[in-house]
């Protein structure tokens, strides 16, 4: 059976209304077309980067017929980006849905360590969208299309039995601490995940 997961284009509407909300505030003039361009592209690395996660989980876990697109249609659905695969251990279902996450906060460090030095709209925009959007994917899954398993956070429900409300509060958990970690150089309490093959945790790392 063919698993999928994917990021629609709702969430990218959204987000992009939000990013333009949270950046700085500027006047007008100063927020031009060249701040949508930067934002446009720091999503579509965003996106790429969280579709290629899943993809280097796949290969690694031995998963048959594996494959991303860009751009594509789904049973009558439009997806920006879509993962799927043929198929794969079931043990390694539970790390493969979670590795798209994982992968983003990878772009999260990247964008954060980039943007103590250069404070770029791309930057900003690379750390809404790496922190953000999987609290918006949840969201979307839980509420919208809580049995669709194309979606991320439903496979992760589906395979560890977390209830949506415990789900939502470990990817907003997630999610506001690393928005904290933006706004304090000085904040010591890291969240992250780690993977194998066979498994997936929710980490919590304290900088001395």
């Amino acid at each position: 059976m063919k698993r999928q997961c994917s990021t629609t284009s709702f969430v990218l509407i959204t987000v992009a209304l939000l990013v333009v909300i949270w950046l700085p505030a500027c006047s007008a003039g100063a927020f031009d077309f060249s701040d949508m361009v930067e934002i446009g592209s720091a999503y579509m690395t965003h996106l790429y980067v969280h579709e290629l996660g899943h993809q280097v989980m796949a290969d690694s876990a031995g998963a048959e017929g594996h494959e991303m697109r860009f751009l594509s249609q789904k049973n009558g659905q439009f997806y920006l980006g879509l993962s799927t695969y043929e198929t794969i251990p079931d043990q390694s279902k539970l790390p493969y849905a979670v590795a798209g996450e994982k992968f983003a906060g990878i772009t999260f460090e990247y964008a954060l360590n980039d943007y103590r030095e250069h404070p770029t709209t791309y930057n900003k925009a690379l750390l809404f969208f790496s922190s953000v959007d999987f609290v918006l994917y949840t969201l979307l899954g839980n509420y919208v299309n809580p049995d669709d398993t194309m979606y991320d956070p439903n496979l992760i429900r589906e395979q560890t039995g977390m209830g949506k409300e415990m789900l939502l509060g470990v990817v907003l958990t997630k999610s506001l601490l690393n928005g904290y970690r933006v706004i304090n150089e000085d904040a010591r309490l890291i969240p992250w995940i780690r993977t194998d093959d066979q498994s997936a945790a929710f980490m919590l790392s304290f900088r001395f």
